[in-house]
């Protein structure tokens, strides 16, 4: 009885010792497997500059007044002064040394009555693309103020004033675009070392994918001197990484 007794105690000793082994291993072997896998994630990251715009833009609309657009016939003298007028208008824009224009152009409008379609009036198009330094806002004023005084006896011709917007150079938004870049390279690397200590791992940073350049425009009033106000240009990138 005495030796079924120490049998029945060693069998079951015998039993523990290999569950507890078989659970030690299994949750040793989960853990390896798990270790071993390799984690992979994306992050958006944003950053943005701070800075003063160095130039201003404008676009000059010389346009038909009511009279010419519900005029369907002109004839070849009122023709004759339009052109002498926009000709006069387009040599003050080419000679301003701050804006554009290539040509401009008369065109007839029409309407329907009937299905038939019938010239209504006459359209004029003509814009003036105009982009300078604040230093030389004297320059614009003085070209508006030519304008007005060749458009302002013209029954047919009106010119449309727009606000002036801040822009910038090239030169500045490459500027700030570099500085982007090397923020955001460098906000991504900072991370890959936050994740390693997190996670006690090794994360290393695989890419990024920079996406455009966004530079907001302001507008000023046209009637005073532009206000230099400060923007904001930003970037975004996806940074992906992998950690070991």
């Amino acid at each position: 009885m005495l030796n079924l007794l120490i049998k029945s105690l060693f069998a079951l000793a015998v039993l523990i010792v290999f569950v507890a082994g078989v659970v030690f291993d299994a949750k040793f072997l989960s853990q390896d497997q798990f270790s071993d896998k390799e984690l992979k994630f994306s992050r958006t990251i944003d950053e943005s500059v701070e800075f003063i715009p160095d130039r201003f833009s404008a676009n000059i609309n010389i346009e038909s007044t009511n009279s010419l657009r519900t005029k369907a016939q002109i004839s070849t003298d009122e023709l004759g002064i339009i052109t002498a007028t926009l000709d006069k208008a387009l040599n003050l824009a080419r000679n301003s040394q701050i804006c554009k224009a290539s040509t401009y152009s008369i065109e007839p409008n029409y309407s329907y009555n009937d299905g038939a379609r019938i010239i209504s009036g006459q359209l004029v198009n003509f814009n003036i693309k105009c982009e300078f330094a604040k230093n030389d806002i004297d320059k614009y004023e003085g070209l508006i103020k030519a304008l007005n005084e060749v458009i302002k006896s013209s029954e047919f011709i009106a010119i449309n004033l727009p606000a002036i917007a801040q822009s910038s150079s090239p030169t500045t938004i490459s500027q700030n675009n570099e500085i982007l870049h090397n923020k955001i390279l460098n906000n991504a690397i900072a991370k890959a070392q936050y994740y390693s200590k997190e996670l006690n791992r090794n994360c290393l940073l695989n890419s990024l994918d920079f996406s455009s350049v966004i530079h907001p425009v302001a507008y000023t009033n046209l009637k005073s001197t532009p206000i230099e106000s400060k923007q904001n240009q930003t970037l975004s990138a996806i940074a992906t990484y992998s950690c070991k």
